[in-house]
């Protein structure tokens, strides 16, 4: 399995070197005289359709030609005499913006980035609680001018330094869930989440390229989880994005001990560790590469010191019009319950890359290397088709699953079982259509044909120790079939966010298929629905909340009883479940 991944990972960037060698001499060779670049908004983001208008001096008369841009925001001129030109861009929605003059030679090529700023189409003059106060997002100058609140004012002009400058902002999340009752569970990669979680994310510019990220989570509930990461950004220019961050947490819980002078168990607290440090960079070539790569090392400590080392990269090839390519190797596996999107789209990621989870004195560590290399192709503007391969290793004890042991005249027992790397471990292949059926309605498809583990239906294991003695004797692995339905849509008036998941796998698999390509932590056979409702905006409040509810395996809970001599073992994956709070934003 290791050189499935490897090589999976070493022909990806052996086809991006290709293409990117094979590109470089062409763009040489008949990019002369020629003007290309980017249409993009002020956040980064690539506008596609927008009219370029090449415009060219000659003795005081102006001759001219079009092109628009292409989805990914991409432009590219005919070859073109020598001489003196100017652009003049637009588009529906934003400002025109025209560029200072410039020379074009036989034996040379213009690369311009051009980013425009959007419309404000309206300034109700009603007090409508829906509508931004225009004092938080405009601002008078000393000439008398109204700029937006996105610079300090000393740099006027953002496409100097090939981007939008840093600005202060921030966002955080609370929320509860719904405990999930006495049966067993899957344990999540995390040390609690079994009551109140909140998540934070404070930004800081130290100057119009760089910031620090103050980042949080905490968890009460069972037991008491935190964990806090400080994050230096440099961001020199569009192309390229440098980050350093450093970590720190601690986690509490009440075990039982085995010096207790009775039988009964004696409350004392138990106590982990965890320690953080990551490299990351993000570096564009051309318009046709761009390479993500980072290192990530961990030291947790719980009666002894371990320690994990985590490299990842990701390259994203796209070389002609509408079609990309992607390969990547990571450990970090977002989820819905560890990420906050900033108020300028970044989202953050607050989770760690190992696997922890606690439960009383015992803990279960392990890592996992995800390999995935995915083609996708844009068969319409609102449609896209994708396909990926992807390869799950699992290093350590594996994925943790709960048994909960039933006897009647006994009081519940509860087991951790380690499925160890082999069992944990998997690959498949996803197929995924995405479509746009109204601007306000978008929906997708995912089918995915992979390795999944269950219980061995011939050979059911008698006892909970037996179990977590020889998981192996129990277990089996097979391909399985699932198919992922979503549908979201965006209420126009209530601007509701409604995000619905419809899921069926075949059989009854104890671990996800893929499940690095999903973020809301579900099981299997089931229907969820994520709720987003913006409140509206209070007189002089800074900021904006929303109501978040998710609704989680209403149908199926993956639950799993075997009958044993002496009652039953119930194993269940992902519980129903309720969880809900708020999200706030502000810059």
């Amino acid at each position: 399995m290791k050189s499935l991944s490897r090589t999976i990972l070493l022909l990806a960037m052996f086809m991006s070197a290709a293409a990117l060698g094979a590109s470089v001499p062409a763009a040489g060779a008949g990019d002369k005289g020629r003007i290309t670049g980017s249409v993009t908004s002020l956040s980064g983001h690539p506008l596609a359709d927008a009219v370029v208008r090449i415009v060219r001096e000659i003795e005081a008369k102006e001759f001219f030609t079009l092109v628009r841009s292409d989805s990914r925001g991409f432009f590219r001129s005919a070859v073109l005499s020598p001489g003196i030109y100017h652009l003049q861009v637009s588009r529906e929605g934003y400002e025109p913006v025209t560029t200072t003059k410039f020379a074009v030679d036989n034996d040379r090529s213009i690369s311009l980035d051009i980013p425009l700023r959007e419309f404000i189409r309206a300034i109700s003059r009603d007090d409508d609680a829906r509508n931004w106060s225009p004092g938080t997002v405009l601002r008078g100058t000393s000439d008398g001018r109204l700029i937006f609140r996105n610079t300090s004012g000393r740099l006027p002009e953002m496409a100097a330094t090939g981007g939008e400058p840093f600005a202060r902002s921030g966002a955080m999340s609370i929320a509860s869930g719904a405990p999930a009752g006495i049966r067993g569970f899957l344990l999540r990669p995390q040390a609690s989440h079994s009551g109140i979680s909140s998540n934070f994310a404070l930004t800081e510019p130290l100057g119009a390229r760089s910031r620090i990220v103050l980042s949080g989570q905490m968890d009460v509930g069972a037991g008491f989880f935190w964990r806090m990461r400080n994050t230096y950004q440099f961001r020199p220019d569009g192309g390229r994005d440098y980050r350093a961050s450093i970590g720190y947490g601690r986690a509490t819980g009440y075990s039982p001990t085995s010096q207790a002078i009775s039988c009964d168990d004696v409350p004392t607290v138990s106590g982990l560790e965890t320690f953080d440090a990551s490299v990351e960079g993000t570096t564009k070539f051309l318009d046709l590469l761009a390479v993500r790569y980072g290192i990530d090392y961990s030291r947790i400590y719980y009666d002894r010191d371990r320690h994990f080392l985590y490299p990842s990269i990701e390259i994203l090839l796209t070389p002609a019009e509408g079609w990309s390519f992607r390969t990547s190797l990571a450990s970090r596996r977002p989820s819905a319950t560890n990420t906050l999107v900033l108020p300028d789209g970044e989202m953050i990621d607050l989770s760690e890359p190992t696997l922890i989870t606690m439960a009383g004195d015992k803990i279960s560590m392990s890592q996992v290397r995800h390999s995935e290399f995915a083609v996708q192709k844009m068969l319409a503007p609102e449609t896209a088709v994708g396909i990926a391969v992807y390869h799950d290793y699992v290093r350590g004890p594996g994925i943790p699953l709960m048994v909960t042991e039933i006897v009647p005249g006994a009081p519940d027992s509860r087991h951790i079982i380690e499925m160890d790397g082999d069992h944990s471990s998997q690959r498949g292949v996803r197929v995924t259509l995405d479509h746009q059926v109204l601007d306000s309605v978008r929906g997708s498809v995912a089918y995915i044909y992979g390795e999944a583990r269950s219980i061995d239906e011939g050979a059911p294991p008698v006892s909970a120790a037996l179990l977590e003695k020889d998981p192996a004797a129990f277990l089996r692995q097979r391909f399985e079939h699932s198919l992922t339905g979503r549908i979201g849509i965006t209420l126009p008036l209530a601007l509701t966010d409604v995000l619905a998941t419809f899921r069926w796998d075949s059989g009854n698999p104890l671990t996800t298929l893929d499940w690095f390509s999903d973020r809301m932590d579900i099981g299997t056979q089931s229907v969820n629905f994520e709720i987003r409702q913006p409140i509206p905006r209070l007189p002089g409040a800074p900021g904006r909340w929303e109501i978040l509810l998710d609704f989680r395996n209403i149908l199926n809970q993956g639950v799993k009883v075997i009958p044993t001599e002496q009652g039953e073992l119930v194993l269940n994956r992902n519980p129903r479940s309720l969880r809900y709070g708020l999200n706030y934003r502000f810059n």
